[in-house]
């Protein structure tokens, strides 16, 4: 073969190689919480290392975009005047159908919004910092102002309900979220089963009512289902705590739009 064959013969098999295979459609319904869906929508992944996002299609209110057979990419809807929270995806082989809610961007309760962000990221501010073992001091605030903050939530739920995403926008909603995770136990059991009727709506993301489950039957001292709680041992270091059937922890885990165990577990490695 001529050299200048065998180097375009050579290129093409590299650039076959070195490119991603989509071998995985992703599919799902896409909701609206006013009844009636916008006329234009557009579906896009990104990519977490930094390429250009793909595009998908939207057709009779389901998205279906096609993705390579291995990394993570971020599912996001665009339409005009409105918003949906965008969906995780570690790995497309097992993602399954991820369905979405579109609300109108001008949410009903705007000053809520405004209020449970900034209650959201007072709640990470303390636990934000360059390690996260939790030291005295971090300690002593959360005892402090946690509090605070799940009085004044359910002071909020028991005017206006439990925070939806279409009330306040998902991201205000997850603050809610945030603040009933880190909240009582008392509180977050009662907060369980508001969060398990806005999941089943599309209002909350199933990958938190996971770890709202696990964090309420950790404080039951009942195995958890999804492996998302550790506590800190004798040593300092992080430990896993019980987890029920573990052998199917990993299909649980991809039913609520979690990563696989293992890959969560080395967030937490030191």
């Amino acid at each position: 073969m001529p050299t200048l064959a065998r180097f375009a013969a050579a290129t093409a098999i590299a650039w076959v190689l070195a490119a991603p295979a989509f071998a995985v459609e992703l599919s799902g319904a896409i909701r609206s919480s006013a009844g009636t869906l916008p006329a234009a929508i557009a579906v896009f992944a990104d990519r977490a290392d930094k390429l250009p996002a793909i595009a998908g299609k939207v057709e009779n209110g389901r998205y279906r975009i096609e993705l390579p057979d291995s990394g993570m990419f971020r599912i996001r809807l665009e339409a005009a005047g409105w918003d949906a929270a965008p969906k995780i995806v570690f790995d497309p082989k097992t993602a399954g159908a991820l369905d979405f809610l579109l609300y109108p961007a001008k949410v009903p309760e705007p000053a809520l919004a405004a209020e449970l962000i900034e209650m959201g990221e007072q709640d990470q501010a303390i636990r934000s910092g360059p390690s996260a073992t939790i030291g005295a001091g971090m300690a002593k605030r959360m005892q402090e102002d946690d509090p605070k903050r799940e009085k004044r939530l359910g002071e909020i739920i028991a005017a206006k309900g439990w925070p939806t995403a279409s009330m306040v926008g998902h991201e205000a909603a997850n603050s809610a979220w945030l603040i009933a995770q880190h909240g009582s136990a008392a509180f977050l059991k009662r907060c369980l089963p508001l969060m398990k009727a806005a999941a089943e709506k599309g209002e909350m993301t199933p990958r938190s009512l996971a770890l709202s489950i696990d964090r309420d039957l950790m404080n039951d001292d009942k195995p958890q289902r999804y492996g998302s709680q550790l506590r800190g041992d004798i040593g300092g270091k992080m430990a896993l705590y019980p987890i029920a059937d573990r052998e199917h922890v990993d299909e649980r885990r991809a039913a609520m739009g979690m990563e696989p165990l293992a890959q969560y577990l080395k967030h937490f490695e030191q």
